[in-house]
């Protein structure tokens, strides 16, 4: 599988991004809150040479976290049309976003018609209520919504080794364990043993968490897409129990927007539905069928 990366001149900083395939339709993904490009590996390899995955590190994680600022949805959206722009590609044919990457997707496709052809929200992209619940800080609410991913950003870590015996006890990665995982959460440190660190930055987590969550940018881009959206839901959730997204909230928005088409990807989390096995395929054979 062709693979490469690439570093974009942005507003903050520049910008890195992983570049799978040579030829063909392309994807763009968007990941998570805490996430890095190379949670795209697993689909890029069901995906194959046939397409091209182009997948940036957002501001502040990965090798992008020493961007400034300024953070939030728009900036994101920003930031891959650059990149899209220093690719010289007209327009992705399909953008995917995970988890926060689907607030980020919807936003560029709002805000950027022109650059993007449809949509796809994994298990991400549809806020879970219409302003941020009073009497709690914005960190309260992400600690409480992610636990243990937001709980390592104060954390360092001895070795390599000690910081995949830290996800293995995750309830939601330890179980499903697989070379993507560890691939993953090794781009995920920087620093020298023993005091490797995650590379997310703090500050552009709680700003995208204001971002996502507060306000009505996502929403208003929400109802703005023209087209179909698609969004493929995990019936697990965040810490492998309850889903993120209840049935009721899937029912919510789809009376909210009556081009949004769900499907359940079975037996899989919020995480394993994009880092391997039957949560990639799926994903995969989605972005073929659009």
């Amino acid at each position: 599988m062709a693979y490469r990366t690439v570093e974009v001149a942005v507003e903050g900083g520049t910008l890195a991004a992983g570049i799978w395939g040579t030829a063909g339709p392309v994807v763009v993904g968007s990941h998570g809150i805490t996430g890095n490009h190379v949670s795209f590996a697993a689909l890029a390899d069901e995906l194959g040479d046939s397409f091209r995955l182009v997948a940036p590190d957002h501001r502040g994680r990965g090798r992008s976290r020493d961007i400034t600022g300024p953070w939030g949805m728009r900036a994101h959206a920003d930031d891959i049309v650059r990149l899209l722009d220093h690719l010289a590609i007209a327009k992705a044919d399909v953008l995917v976003g995970h988890s926060m990457g689907g607030f980020v997707a919807a936003v560029t496709a709002a805000e950027h018609p022109d650059r993007v052809g449809r949509v796809l929200l994994v298990d991400g992209g549809l806020p879970p209520f219409d302003a941020l619940p009073p009497g709690l800080t914005t960190e309260q609410l992400i600690a409480a919504v992610i636990g243990p991913a937001m709980a390592r950003l104060d954390m360092t870590f001895e070795s390599r080794e000690a910081y995949h015996a830290f996800w293995r006890q995750h309830p939601a990665i330890g179980g499903s364990w697989s070379s993507y995982a560890e691939r993953y959460f090794d781009y995920d440190l920087f620093g020298e043993p023993p005091n490797l660190r995650p590379t997310p930055k703090k500050e552009a987590i709680l700003g995208d968490t204001e971002s996502q969550l507060g306000g009505d940018l996502v929403p208003r881009s929400l109802g703005a897409l023209s087209g179909a959206i698609r969004f493929l839901r995990a019936p697990r959730g965040i810490l492998n129990a309850d889903p993120l997204y209840p049935a009721s909230l899937i029912e919510d928005w789809q009376r909210r927007l009556p081009g949004l088409s769900v499907a359940e990807v079975p037996d899989v989390n919020h995480y394993t539905i994009l880092l391997g096995g039957d949560g990639a395929k799926a994903v995969a054979g989605e972005i073929r069928r659009l």
